[in-house]
């Protein structure tokens, strides 16, 4: 195949293993015959459970349990993220009648913590990337399983609190075979991708918290999400309409008011939040059962969980063939930058023609296809600037031997690899493993190759993402000096990782 320009791989990568959604009727659920038989688009209600501060005579605990409870009457399901400690508090204080009305449904994690200081993202801020890694695996982990021993279930994404991100945090989860919910990665037509090995998902609708107790505001908040949601499913791949957060159907303040601005108020001088009169509940109720209604009735969406997406989502395709190497060589080199293709990241990429490569140097031929390798991006910036001009083949040969034994101690890709007492940076790596395998597969024989600079991380979607990041900054919680910088590094470092994720349908 021809080697493609970057807007042609771009429009590629926006229609490969997209999920195109069904046109529906105004409103009502209603499909046009041109959209048949096209693929549903994933829809999961989600709530974030979170106040463990309001006294249990104020029955905030009671909301999640009646959310819960209309969901299985109406035949809907979704997914409760909640924070560790609203977990241990229900727990403590005996309402194994709410736990169980939600276990009926998904249970996803929303931090061990919550808002208390340091917050997750305050932790990563000042960690480096193998210390924050491991004690996101530690932190978070301890409450994953502490949630699924309260609930009695398996518990396998986790959703963003807030301003709450890293991308240790990220990482940490791939390796507990977990998903994160509310990310900032996502690619241009694709809003589930995979991103330090795990898998995200970013698209979301919200606005409901503080309508449902009022019939006239919760009206105009539900005629809108009639008239917005056939454009924006259609759009979407996965959507989460979040429900709202529990203690705000009640409160008019949220309940980590204690926390923010950086302070860790005591417990004993913890303020509630302001609530309105409990007999609007009954209003929250009937207009939340209202919505669920609908949303049952529609014909162009399927009703489902996290925990049942990542089956669905959870596949990567476990080799990588020789034409697909050749392609992406061909499509690096003629674009100038490092882009994802449907089935692999740059960094699998990467890692794929070393490793072709290195078995050309032991065997003498390129083999017909390679295990696909899941590298992270390199730990530090790789200068963009090589420290040589040009090397020999053989010196790519033992580059790619280098590079194959860096992945395979480390798990990730080498920010730099020396020859002749000079260093490449991975993406002028890359770009030199492209050439060498181009020649190599067309059985040239070049004695020596070029080293151009090259891009130090994949660019793909990097401002939208970057921006998300560096806004998480304005969370009320966090302490107003954070210093989001290393966050960001490691964040741009890590679009090494990122690509598509295909649905298994």
């Amino acid at each position: 195949m021809r080697p493609r320009t970057i807007a042609a791989l771009a429009i590629i990568l926006a229609l490969a293993s997209g999920c195109p959604g069904r046109r529906p009727g105004p409103g009502d659920g209603s499909v046009d015959k041109a959209a048949a038989g096209k693929p549903k688009t994933f829809v999961v209600v989600t709530f974030d459970t979170e106040d463990y501060i309001s006294p249990e005579s104020e029955r905030i605990d009671d909301i999640p349990k009646w959310l819960a409870e209309t969901m299985t009457e109406e035949g809907v399901t979704g997914t409760f993220f909640v924070i560790g400690e609203k977990a241990r508090s229900l727990e403590k204080r005996g309402r194994r009648d709410v736990i169980e009305a939600m276990a009926k449904h998904d249970i996803g994690s929303h931090t061990n913590f919550g808002s208390v200081h340091p917050t997750v993202t305050e932790e990563l801020a000042e960690a480096g990337w193998d210390e924050g890694v491991l004690l996101m695996l530690e932190q978070e982990s301890d409450g994953i399983d502490e949630m699924a021993r309260i609930f009695g279930l398996p518990v396998t994404t986790l959703a963003r609190h807030g301003g709450s991100y890293g991308p240790q945090l990220v990482t940490a989860l791939g390796s507990m075979k977990a998903g994160y919910q509310g990310s900032p990665a996502s690619l241009p037509g694709h809003d589930v991708v995979w991103f330090c090995n795990a898998l995200n998902f970013s698209a979301q609708y919200a606005g409901f918290d503080d309508s449902y107790y009022r019939d006239d505001l919760f009206e105009p908040v539900f005629d809108k999400l009639k008239a917005d949601f056939p454009e924006v499913i259609k759009t979407s791949q996965v959507l989460a309409l979040f429900a709202g957060h529990p203690t705000k159907i009640r409160a008019e303040e949220f309940w980590d008011l204690n926390f923010y601005y950086g302070k860790n108020t005591r417990p004993e001088e913890w303020r509630s939040p302001r609530l309105r009169p409990q007999e609007t509940m009954a209003t929250a109720q009937k207009n939340f059962r209202r919505m669920m209604r609908w949303l049952k009735g529609r014909d162009d969406i399927e009703i489902t969980t996290y925990r049942k997406l990542m089956e669905i989502y959870g596949g990567q395709k476990e080799t990588v063939t020789r034409a697909e190497l050749q392609e992406w060589a061909e499509g690096t080199l003629e674009g100038k930058a490092l882009v994802p293709t449907a089935d692999f990241s740059p960094a699998e990429a990467f890692a794929g023609l070393a490793g072709a490569i290195a078995r050309y140097r032991a065997d003498g031929e390129i083999p017909s296809n390679v295990r696909t390798v899941h590298p992270l991006g390199p730990a530090e910036m790789p200068p963009a600037r090589p420290g040589t001009g040009r090397v020999t083949l053989d010196d790519v040969l033992q580059l790619a031997d280098a590079a194959v034994a860096h992945i395979d101690r480390m798990g990730a890709l080498p920010s730099s690899l020396e020859v002749a007492g000079a260093r490449l940076g991975t993406g002028s790596l890359a770009a030199l493993f492209c050439a060498a395998y181009l020649e190599i597969e067309a059985g040239r024989s070049r004695p020596a190759f070029g080293v151009p600079a090259f891009e130090p991380y994949p660019g793909t979607h990097e401002k939208k993402i970057v921006a998300e990041v560096e806004g998480y900054k304005g969370w009320p919680v966090h302490k107003p000096d954070l210093d989001m910088s290393r966050i960001v590094e490691f964040t741009k470092l890590q679009l090494w990782t990122l690509k598509p994720a295909r649905a298994a349908r």
